[in-house]
């Protein structure tokens, strides 16, 4: 057991740093092991005087002045060893503080580093924004096919505004009875056609915005810097916000359970891609989309359904109000 110790001893002895505390400890041990091997034969020679009459006074009297010598050199002995080994330990323990100290600038470095790395993405994306939606918003909007608001319906709109003015966004071919339905495109049904960022409303004058499926169609950034805010600032006090999303965590979790095909979940996630304007930029989940809320200033974020099945697609639909000054904020 001995031999095999020594032999892991050795090969611990290069290693860095804990290598020469091995090969201090190691040369304790031997000089530990040089002591307890005097300690039989000292044993053997009381046991033998026990045993025997000493021949001579002379050798009584060396016997008594050689044992107390012996015992204290191996005392002497020993308590080298134990300081020595004391030292040894103070040591350790100051390398494990250096270890320690050590590990935690490398956690405060890890944390620079890391506060560094968010700074860069926080202005990359400030640049992409602006130079997206910012000062080239101007030349960008030249070249695009914007259409210019239009009241298809102005009798319906009088008629809406002298009781709660509500506005169905996007609507397609799906208008809702007791709003005004609002899309880009002059399809039946439509009340309004506009683009749902540029809408012939004052500020603090709708009642109601519902959408279904349209957020989809804004980048994130857009979505929570420009057109949530609009909407906002769109309604009244105590106005509510109602959409209708892709539930992006059920038709996750249906794909990889089987029950949903590959085809299905790609068209709903990027668009059908039949015409302009009909590209997802987004994807959602409830909580995703009520931080989005929230951060745009709406209260009483309420997940009123979700993995719902709607043709192809499954989705999940939110309410949310703009407070007034008697809200309390949920």
């Amino acid at each position: 057991m001995i031999e095999r110790l020594k032999r892991i001893a050795l090969s611990m002895s290069s290693w860095p740093i804990i290598g020469r505390y091995i090969r201090v400890i190691g040369k304790e041990i031997l000089n530990y092991q040089s002591i307890v091997r005097q300690v039989p034969a000292l044993l053997q020679t009381v046991s033998e005087i026990n045993h025997r009459q000493l021949s001579s006074d002379t050798d009584k009297e060396n016997l008594v002045k050689s044992v107390p010598i012996a015992l204290r050199k191996i005392t002497r002995d020993i308590s080298d060893i134990n300081r020595q080994l004391s030292d040894t330990k103070e040591q350790l323990s100051d390398t494990k503080e250096q270890l320690s100290d050590t590990k935690e600038q490398l956690v405060n470095l890890t944390e620079s580093v890391s506060y560094l790395l968010g700074r860069v993405e926080f202005v990359r994306r400030e640049l992409m924004f602006e130079m997206r939606y910012g000062a080239s918003k101007v030349l960008d909007d030249s070249k695009q096919l914007k259409v210019k608001a239009e009241i298809l319906s102005p009798e319906k709109l009088i008629a809406i505004k002298s009781d709660r003015l509500r506005l169905n966004l996007g609507c397609g071919n799906i208008p809702l009875a007791g709003y005004l339905n609002v899309d880009r495109r002059s399809l039946p049904g439509v009340d309004i056609v506009a683009e749902v960022d540029e809408l012939p409303f004052e500020l603090e004058e709708v009642d109601k915005i519902f959408s279904a499926h349209l957020l989809e169609h804004f980048p994130k950034e857009q979505l929570r810097r420009e057109l949530l805010p609009y909407f906002f600032n769109l309604l009244k006090e105590g106005g509510e916000f109602h959409a209708v999303v892709p539930d992006a965590e059920a038709m996750i979790r249906e794909y990889s359970s089987g029950h949903y095909s590959y085809d299905d979940m790609r068209g709903v996630l990027y668009g059908a891609q039949d015409y302009d304007g009909d590209f997802h930029f987004n994807m959602f989940t409830p909580l995703e989309l009520n931080d989005l809320l929230v951060e745009a200033g709406f209260i009483n974020v309420t997940v009123l359904d979700q993995g719902r099945k709607n043709g192809k697609c499954y989705e999940f639909e939110v309410l949310a109000k703009k407070p007034n000054q008697n809200s309390a904020v949920n």
